[in-house]
């Protein structure tokens, strides 16, 4: 009768100890962010400084930042290309926080166990916007001068 004594007490403790793992887990952070879906093309402060240089050729431009929002001329009878992109970020972070306390019996006998649990979840959702405008002035068909401006609101 003692063997089947001690594989009841091996059981709950192994079921004690599983419970008390799944239920001591730290607080997870789960960020979204929204996704450019044309990698490829996709205008970013970075791509803009890499790429452009003085002299390059408006199918470089076009290839590498892909096509501009408005052509135009200016005044001096520039070829005027304005790039204009704004981005919308959205991130939340989701916190889950748990807490456990068993009972139970220890001792010759096999004592009975008590199971409390508590769950807090909390929630918190950022969203901001990032700008990007770029005007490319050209000349014969090469890049003569070009501006940047990039704000995050």
């Amino acid at each position: 009768m003692r063997y089947k004594e001690s594989m009841k007490f091996i059981k709950l403790i192994s079921f004690l100890f599983f419970i008390i793992l799944f239920s001591c887990a730290a607080p997870m952070d789960k960020v979204n962010k929204s996704i450019d879906q044309d990698q490829k093309n996709s205008l970013t402060l970075g791509k803009v400084q890499q790429i452009l240089k003085k002299g390059i050729s408006q199918d470089e431009v076009v290839i590498s930042l892909g096509s501009p929002n408005m052509v135009t001329v200016d005044a001096n009878g520039l070829e005027t290309w304005i790039y204009d992109k704004i981005n919308t970020e959205e991130t939340s972070a989701n916190a889950s926080n748990n807490a456990t306390i068993l009972g139970g019996g220890v001792g010759s006998k096999i004592g009975l166990g008590g199971l409390l649990g508590t769950s807090n979840n909390a929630s918190k959702k950022i969203t901001s916007q990032k700008t990007l405008t770029v005007v490319l002035k050209f000349k014969e068909k090469k890049l003569d001068s070009y501006t940047y401006n990039a704000s995050k609101f």
